[in-house]
């Protein structure tokens, strides 16, 4: 029973896995954490450790479907269904333009080394500007602070070098990220670690969560109410005096009229109103700003999914900017990246673009694009709503927006209204279940690949690693999703440039040959990396960071734009008391959205090992709401909002504060309230509306610090 060694792309980290392949049935029998690789050292969450289930699953599909007049789904050869879309996408693309097809990247899309590239060139050969992702639905505030404040071009301080950390909003124990300087290699052990050493932690969440455990400070504010408890720091430090002088006098516009925008937020305001303890925002800023010298505050999709998203993103890099909190001139990069192009680093802002100012609007809620990207939260209104530039036609790949955009329902009718919607997805999800074609894709045991995504950001120092297909896939109709762009474009008669490289239109590259393409200006050539079946830490100098280009030099960040200090003003206003809240509203309790160990945003909740460890979806309150509502755990119960209500079932959760519910986003089968008595569990967009509960410059949706309330079933 021979064993490979290869590393799990469920997610961001990667983690590496020996996986044992019986030679008879050419399955899986049982996947370990690689006690020996170079990075993980046996670290592998429940996921990756059941990826044998995800690949033989009796509900995965092996041919592609086609969906038949009345509604059900027909078998087909992929390349027929393939010639077939072509047909269709040719057609709309002649009648309407190619703005008329728009593409949608899934989380398991950004695991693909070579899809994401291959998707990429075929964006740009169709010339379509419909561009969508699930970025712009939890995550797109960290590119608008990015662009409205302004960047450093040799990043922000490493962990490794840290005496001081803020998570805000974020629990690596649970769900990481990979970009975000936590790099994601056994997060536990490196945390547990990074205490023994002397590290002092600082955890903003409404839960007391398994990184919470760790925390010096923990502080557990209301949700939604980020942008105020960052306000305070702020308000802290730069009264006291605390902030890097030298830092922000070369480098930073704005710093006093920040101070004054901040003033408001003393700690008597902020413990008000976010529920904190005064002495604990004290002790926070005291260990961030006045006892550490080194460590940055990052952040998870916490406060992206609530309120203020965009403020409270700008508040949380404005405090590591007024810290100067990042690699200066003289000092070393570690990682170079082993598969990235050699570059200069330097120090020195790259200076704010707001770019959803100058490029193209949106037709329906004028929103601007970020990064090219249009915003995900009005994909349903840009299908809904008729006249020049409606969106006729998707691609979806490694993703199921029916489950991750608002108001469930309106995203279920967008999707039937498309003139094409075509899905990449090895199960049958619920935005597959309304497809017009759904094509079965490769899944990662079964395809070549390599970590090239946040290379840099994602590992401390220049590792990297080759793996090939472990598993055969299971038919000749499975293809590779990069394939599926290929074959299109082919169909169309477009000529496709991978990373720069014109493409042969007649013959269809092999993965290998792809990532030979993107390993080509790499330092160390793939033919050294295959030789490492592990991966391997490869003997890369370090990069010593430069001064700023002489051009560079005026760029500064811009801690006070003036739409940042208009909705500080307008947060200043609000009622103090956080008891307010009961008054506004008529729902009592925030509700927030956590995530989850046993699943991956939208995916794998019908997995048997999901399922055994979290079936459904619940409601978790604390133990006291629960008494007061007169709801036994266990219990059946109706969460309500202004936008409707659903069935749930409650649990009891101590590590919740009072006063606040959580659930998770992205669960749900293929109806509407019903599904709430399915293993699939309760879809929580049901209740939250699209539009109305979103913010302005990039529609992103409020999906936590919506007012609820808990009532018995009736």
């Amino acid at each position: 029973m021979p064993t490979h060694f290869t590393f799990c792309r469920l997610c961001s980290g990667r983690c590496g896995l020996e996986v044992d392949v019986d030679s008879e049935t050419g399955k899986v029998t049982q996947i370990r954490g690689d006690r020996q690789h170079p990075m993980t050292s046996g670290y592998a969450c429940i996921k990756g450790l059941q990826a044998g289930e995800l690949h033989h699953s009796e509900t995965r599909l092996t041919r592609a479907l086609e969906r038949q007049p009345d509604g059900s789904f027909r078998q087909l050869e992929t390349e027929v269904a393939l010639d077939r879309i072509a047909l269709r996408m040719g057609a709309i693309r002649e009648r309407h333009g190619p703005d008329a097809i728009g593409t949608f990247r899934g989380t398991q899309h950004y695991t693909n080394s070579t899809a994401f590239h291959m998707l990429t060139a075929f964006i740009r050969a169709l010339g379509t500007r419909s561009r969508y992702s699930t970025m712009t639905i939890d995550q797109s505030a960290k590119w608008v602070a990015e662009q409205r404040l302004g960047s450093w071009a040799a990043g922000r301080q490493r962990f490794e070098d840290a005496d001081v950390w803020m998570f805000v909003g974020y629990n690596p124990l649970l769900s990481v990220l990979g970009n975000n300087g936590f790099t994601v290699l056994n997060p536990t052990r490196r945390l547990k670690a990074a205490k023994a050493a002397g590290m002092k932690v600082i955890v903003v969440d409404p839960r007391r969560t398994e990184t919470a455990h760790f925390a010096d400070v923990h502080l557990q504010l209301l949700p939604g109410e980020d942008p105020t408890l960052m306000a305070g720091l702020l308000h802290i430090i730069l009264e006291q005096g605390w902030q890097d002088v030298s830092f922000c006098a070369e480098h930073v516009d704005g710093l006093d009229q920040l101070r004054q925008a901040v003033s408001p937020f003393t700690p008597a305001y902020v413990s008000a109103r976010a529920g904190v303890d005064e002495k604990d925002l004290l002790d926070a800023a005291r260990l961030f700003a006045l006892e550490s010298r080194r460590g940055i505050a990052v952040s998870g999709t916490g406060p992206d999914m609530a309120p203020r998203s965009n403020l409270a993103e700008h508040l949380i890099e404005a405090l590591n900017v007024v810290c100067g909190r990042f690699i200066r001139a003289g000092e070393q990069v570690q990682n170079p990246g082993a598969m990235s192009r050699s570059r200069a680093v330097r120090a020195e802002v790259v200076a704010p673009a707001r770019s959803w100012e100058s490029g193209r609007r949106s037709r329906v809620r004028n929103l601007g694009t970020l990064y090219g990207e249009k915003m995900s939260g009005a994909l349903a209104d840009e299908i809904l709503q008729p006249g020049p530039g409606q969106l006729r036609a998707l691609i979806v790949d490694g993703g199921n927006p029916v489950n991750a955009l608002p108001d469930r329902p309106y995203a279920i009718e967008a999707m039937r209204a498309l003139d094409l919607l075509v899905c990449i997805d090895p199960y049958l999800s619920e935005t597959a279940q309304l497809a017009d074609y759904v094509l079965p894709p490769t899944m990662m045991l079964e395809r070549p690949d390599m970590p090239l995504l946040f290379e840099k950001t994602a590992y401390p120092v220049p590792f990297t690693q080759y793996t090939g297909a472990v598993l055969a896939p299971p038919g000749p109709d499975v293809v590779e999703d990069w394939y599926v762009f290929w074959a299109l474009a082919k169909r169309l008669g477009l000529e496709l440039e991978f990373d720069g490289v014109p493409l042969d239109m007649t013959t269809a590259p092999s993965t290998d040959e792809l990532l030979e393409i993107l390993a080509r200006t790499a330092p160390v050539p793939l033919a050294e990396v295959k030789q490492h079946a592990r991966g391997r830490v490869f003997s890369l100098p370090a990069v010593t960071v430069e001064p700023p280009r002489p051009e560079r030099r005026g760029n500064r960040f811009q801690l006070a734009p003036v739409d940042v200090l208009a909705e500080l003003a307008q947060v200043a206003a609000e009622a103090p008391d956080h008891n307010a809240w009961r008054e506004q509203y008529r729902f009592p309790l925030r509700l927030s959205v956590r995530r989850s160990r046993t699943v991956i945003n939208t995916s794998y909740r019908q997995m048997d090992f999901a399922r055994k460890r979290m079936p459904g979806n619940p409601l978790w309150m604390h133990p006291d709401d629960l008494s007061a509502a007169g709801i036994a755990d266990g219990s059946r119960a109706l969460l309500r909002s202004a936008h409707g209500e659903l069935q749930v079932t409650v649990e009891a959760d101590t590590s919740m504060r009072v006063g606040t519910v959580a659930i998770c986003h992205g669960w749900g089968g293929s109806g509407g309230a019903e599904d709430s008595q399915s293993e699939l569990g309760v879809a929580i967009n049901n209740i939250i509306p699209a539009g109305d509960y979103s913010e302005e410059i990039n529609g992103m949706p409020w999906f936590s610090a919506v007012p609820v309330e808990v009532l018995p079933f009736p």
